[in-house]
């Protein structure tokens, strides 16, 4: 393996905390070269509730990666999300007055940082300034206008924000885990990186990565981003749903959604299941219908919510691509069919793609953010010029991870 061709990606959820080690070959594919994971403690929601806890999750997860590669992980792209995220749009422009200019990459930066001079930073650290579009000289909508030729440049920007307070505890749990951050990536904006397809970002899609704690939302119009949320809800609501009605453990429950789940009642089996009521040794008998209908109910209740939003932003008459389930809760049995129920549009079910290796374990919608914060990551580094990182036995990122938005860092 090439050290300074290495990406580490970490993905810090409710459930599960994911370590992916990704190798760019020489032709810019992605490869999967090692694998960590460990059961999530410490955080719900995407907020640090026990640091001790949250900490040696991450160890844990990292051991295991680093047995995996053979070498010692000591940078690692991290994920952000939950409510405390933010997102707005914004425009900024630049007149060079009666002559024509070549455009340049310093005239764009210069844009950004135009757009980032405006924001809050009180209370928030900027995650994300993301291109969407470039206008020349009031007429031409360019994607990339370096080497073009105009008088005016005006950019058009999607911005996510976090929460001063949630990120720096974010980062401190994780520095405090041996490694350093190099960069954090927006959990919609990963997993729309490893499930989304480019025409369908020009129809305009949403985006719903369902996880243990939260629900988050990414709406793509015109090729690019326009819209995040993420909704306090997810998994752990339909575990927790079960134990209550049946009177079970969380452990039992969640067994119980995994074995004999589904998102729709009418569809489910007509199956009696035995279970143990807390502090019982006595078994009773409850029908499979009965578990559907709690988890259909919860599931409508996430759905119900999206809608809401899309219906309240303007959005729900301008998806002409549907929808795209991932994160862990897309595996339900008849999520799709509910979902198109709900929402009154085409759903399919996103899996990452666009890598190689580990297939049998990380195919699946679950690792949709991992993979997407790597070829997110990947996709971004393409468009500056490669740096190396340090020649030595340790895995490390790109010089060129370092997103434009951690050197505005130094300007405020």
């Amino acid at each position: 393996m090439s050290k300074d061709r290495m990406v580490v990606a970490m993905d810090i959820g409710t459930s599960k905390v994911t370590i992916l080690v990704g190798e760019i070959d020489d032709v810019g594919d992605l490869h999967i070269v090692a694998f960590g994971e460990s059961k999530s403690k410490g955080i719900e929601k995407g907020i640090i509730i026990r640091p001790s806890d949250a900490i040696r999750s991450i160890k844990e997860a990292i051991d295991m990666a680093e047995s995996t590669a053979g070498s010692k992980i000591t940078s690692v792209i991290a994920n952000v999300g939950g409510y405390h995220l933010e997102c707005r749009n914004d425009s900024e422009k630049t007149d060079f007055g009666m002559s024509q200019k070549t455009i340049t990459q310093n005239d764009i930066d210069d844009l950004i940082e135009k757009v980032a001079s405006k924001l809050p930073r009180e209370n928030y650290e900027i995650i994300h300034i993301i291109p969407k579009k470039y206008i020349l000289d009031e007429e031409d909508e360019i994607v990339d206008p370096v080497g073009l030729v105009g008088s005016k440049i005006e950019g058009k920007f999607h911005i996510i924000l976090d929460k001063i307070n949630a990120y720096t505890n974010l980062k401190k749990v994780i520095e405090s885990s041996g490694v350093r951050v190099a960069n954090f990536v927006a959990n919609p904006v990963a997993a729309a990186s490893a499930v989304l397809y480019p025409e369908e970002k020009d129809m305009g899609i949403v985006v719903l990565d369902i996880g243990a704690g939260t629900t988050d939302m990414a709406v793509y119009r015109e090729g690019s981003i326009d819209h995040i949320r993420s909704f306090p809800v997810g998994g752990n609501h339909v575990t927790m749903d079960i134990a209550h009605r049946f009177k079970v453990s969380k452990e039992e429950a969640e067994n119980l959604k995994i074995e004999y789940g589904g998102a729709i009642a009418d569809l489910s089996e007509n199956n009696i299941i035995e279970v143990f009521p807390r502090g019982s040794e006595e078994p009773i008998q409850i029908e499979q219908f009965e578990l559907v209908d709690t988890i259909e109910a919860r599931l409508s209740e996430i759905f119900e919510i999206v809608k809401n939003e899309l219906e309240e932003t303007g959005f729900i008459n301008k998806i002409n691509g549907g929808i795209v389930l991932t994160g862990g809760v897309s595996n339900t049995p008849d999520i799709k069919e509910l979902a198109e129920n709900i929402l009154g549009m085409d759903v399919r079910i996103g899996k990452p793609k666009d890598y190689k290796g580990f297939s049998d374990k990380i195919a699946f919608p679950q690792y949709a953010t991992a993979i997407g914060m790597l070829l997110f990551t990947k996709s971004n580094s393409q468009k500056q010029s490669l740096t190396s990182a340090e020649a030595n036995s340790e895995l490390d990122v790109f010089g060129m991870f370092k997103s434009f938005v951690e050197k505005l860092k130094n300007l405020f």
